[in-house]
């Protein structure tokens, strides 16, 4: 999203029937709208396309993708990365001036490296974040803090 804002041409690959931010708006505790908003924030200025990656015609695409790209991010875990020929060694031979970026939830080390992560499984709640989230009398999850958190960070910027 943030290359895309500064003007690069992202492409998203996503699986055929969606990623799970399509429906996001309808799954709790996100505010429930008609509009699949989460998807439209975070995909902005993007373009898209459906590949089914456990298709045999998909390393035709990720290969002309990768010749054409200059940035190749991909966020699988590795044994998943591996099967899909979308590790390193295989997609540079198409590209070698492509910047290869390799996000992972857990690190490529480590008990939990082979699981996929996400923002809530790997970052709220692993931190210990979630717990924040929660109102008190009841023990109940809240709301995210993140608008506050948000809030807090931009009073302290100095200003220009």
């Amino acid at each position: 999203m943030i290359l895309s804002d500064f003007g690069a041409d992202v492409i998203k690959v996503e699986p055929p029937k969606g990623e799970l931010w399509r429906i996001g708006n309808k799954i709790p505790p996100q505010p429930q709208s008609k509009y699949p908003y989460m998807w439209h924030l975070n995909n902005r200025n993007k373009r898209g396309v459906a590949i089914d990656l456990k298709s045999p015609d998909a390393a035709k695409i990720v290969e002309r993708l990768a010749k054409w790209a200059d940035v190749f991010i991909v966020n699988t875990p590795h044994p998943a990365r591996e099967k899909l020929k979308l590790d390193y060694d295989q997609v540079a031979q198409f590209n070698p001036r492509l910047i290869y970026a390799d996000i992972t939830g857990y690190g490529d080390t480590g008990p939990d490296a082979a699981l996929p992560g996400f923002d809530l499984t790997a970052y709220w709640s692993r931190t210990g974040l979630l717990s924040l989230c929660t109102m008190r009398a009841h023990r109940r999850p809240g709301h995210s803090p993140g608008r506050a958190m948000l809030r807090r960070a931009w009073d302290c910027l100095p200003r220009l």
